[in-house]
């Protein structure tokens, strides 16, 4: 129930509920500001970290299907990213207190041990598909 004069009093039910607002033929897309490089961006193209606590320590995980509970974060999924978030000590002040990153740095060494396709080329040109 709406109290008469409190701030969410002049919002209807939908817009009290989060509903997402379509405007003509577009439709609310979510921003989100990423901890590295202080920029905003559609929460679709950023990585979301989320603080958990293991055996009473506080550590950082990539929730790479956005379903975790729990104090989250945003950052670009680019090795620059991390470490201005590292270098401006992004993630105690996002977590609010001491945390672990070693599974994001974990995290981002596999995505640059993922074979981008610039390597060596396993296929010979057929003869006289050089010219």
């Amino acid at each position: 129930m709406y109290k008469a004069g409190s701030p969410s009093a002049s919002r209807s039910p939908a817009a009290a509920s989060g509903a997402a607002r379509e405007t003509g033929d577009r439709t609310h897309v979510p921003q989100r500001t990423c901890i590295g490089c202080r920029k905003k961006d559609d929460q679709a193209v950023l990585l979301r970290l989320v603080r958990v606590s293991m055996e009473g320590v506080n550590a950082v995980r990539v929730d790479q299907d956005r379903r975790m509970s729990g104090r989250g974060a945003w950052l670009h999924p680019e090795l620059a990213c991390l470490r201005l978030a590292v270098k401006r000590s992004a993630f105690p002040r996002a977590f609010r207190g001491a945390v672990g990153i070693t599974d994001v740095e974990r995290w981002f060494k596999a995505l640059e041990d993922v074979p981008t396709g610039n390597g060596f080329k396993t296929v010979q040109p057929e003869s006289g598909s050089e010219i």
